[in-house]
């Protein structure tokens, strides 16, 4: 037997399991749950069986497919029932055809005695019949239990079969940190939402910056600060991206240019600004004929919006990339909130230590103060299990992250 990274149709798999036709797949997975049981009572084992939830993943490749199922060990704590990983073939003038494998995966809880079990199907779809994806889901997982379905990569820009499937999901999880259009996307998540109600939408790079929105909480948490907080006048949001191609701007667009492009493009930095915009609760106005970004001049990876505040002043929100080489891109490098009480000056600022990807500086300067500083460490590269068992454990709506959605989609429309 070989491992097989392209999963031809009929073969069996070490990762993926058995081939065996969609129609008879609920057979072999009670002869494969028999086979278990008999040997959990010859090895004198502890079988763990848990019946919480179904987590359909789609990928567009066999290989994502296959990374998806390594990473699975990883999410023992959520007890998953069953796992469905859809594989959508982009090609629509390929033959119609689906092809399934079944597997029962076994990982050790503590230790080898206590184990914990479930089921996993793959399932290959191409031609027309990824749009009918979501009838065929329907017939694959346990309908006793809800859908979590985590889209892997960039949503297609239709919406199909994405918003089918979210149609009969529970939750759909994205990461807004693969997309290589976050505007357009996010703006496509923010229409789903409307038109599925029932389904929550979450997002792997919100839970990176936990850490970030905690660190900004923390300026205004004291007596001392909390009245410079309504007093934002401006919020500066710099994203690391990596150096263009020296001849990015003389040849055609290139490969590596347009993996460039996407590197530019902000996500982390655009939901952290839509956070503060809702907690601020500032208005979009029209901006004026001087401001940055009225001509459509803005560099590739750079916002700008005029606002106002409750009392009607004018606000702003920029968004700049920066050029960073030591830390990963999408990385906010640099947050700064300038802020007037009265007659008096201030500024809150988190910025990283130049060549430190853990460590970050916070500042508070007033006027005609000495500048308080502290270092902190605050690691945002959380492994991706780790953010997807957050997301796992979550039964309802994330009613935060859902609006900030809804905020961005305006901003960005």
């Amino acid at each position: 037997m070989t491992v097989d990274l392209d999963l031809s149709p009929g073969t069996r798999s070490l990762w993926a399991g058995k081939a065996i036709p969609w129609e008879h797949l609920e057979e072999e997975v009670a002869l494969l749950w028999k086979m278990a049981a008999d040997n959990m009572r010859i090895g004198q084992n502890m079988s763990v069986r848990t019946s919480v939830l179904n987590l359909v993943i789609c990928t567009p490749s066999a290989a994502r497919a296959r990374y998806v199922s390594n990473l699975l060990r990883d999410l023992l704590s959520t007890h998953i029932a069953r796992v469905v990983i859809l594989i959508l073939e982009d090609d629509r003038a390929a033959p119609a055809s689906i092809a399934t494998w079944v597997t029962l995966r076994s990982f050790p809880v503590i230790s080898d005695l206590t184990r914990h079990h479930f089921e996993q199907i793959t399932a290959l779809l191409s031609g027309p019949v990824v749009e009918h994806s979501a009838a065929l889901l329907q017939k694959l997982v346990r309908p006793d239990l809800p859908i979590y379905l985590w889209w892997l990569d960039e949503p297609p820009a239709s919406g199909d079969p994405l918003g089918s499937l979210a149609a009969i999901s529970q939750r759909l999880i994205v990461d807004s940190a693969s997309f290589q259009t976050p505007g357009p996307t996010l703006r496509l998540l923010a229409s789903l939402l409307e038109a599925y109600p029932n389904c929550a939408i979450s997002d792997l790079n919100w839970g990176r910056l936990t850490p970030l929105r905690q660190l900004v909480a923390q300026f205004f948490d004291g007596l001392e600060y909390r009245p410079y907080f309504e007093g934002i006048q401006r919020i500066e949001i710099e994203h690391a991206v990596l150096n263009a191609p020296a001849d990015a701007l003389e040849t055609a667009v290139t490969a590596a240019a347009l993996q460039q492009q996407r590197l530019q493009e902000p996500a982390r930095a655009l939901l952290m600004g839509g956070w503060l915009k809702e907690r601020l609760t500032w208005r979009r106005v029209a901006c004026s004929a001087s401001c940055p970004g009225s001509g459509g001049s803005l560099p590739p990876g750079a916002y700008h919006w005029c606002l106002e505040n409750g009392a009607g002043q004018p606000t702003r929100i920029d968004i700049r990339p920066r050029a960073e080489g030591e830390v990963p891109p999408g990385t906010i490098c640099l947050l700064r909130l300038s802020s007037r009480l009265e007659d008096q000056q201030a500024l809150f600022s988190i910025s990283r230590l130049p060549g430190d990807s853990e460590h970050v500086l916070t500042s508070i300067e007033l006027e005609q103060e000495q500048p308080r500083q502290r270092t902190l460490n605050l690691n945002e590269q959380r492994q991706e299990s780790q953010l997807l068992v957050d997301e796992l454990e979550i039964t309802g709506h994330d009613d935060q992250f859902e609006k900030i959605l809804q905020e961005l989609a305006a901003l960005l429309a």
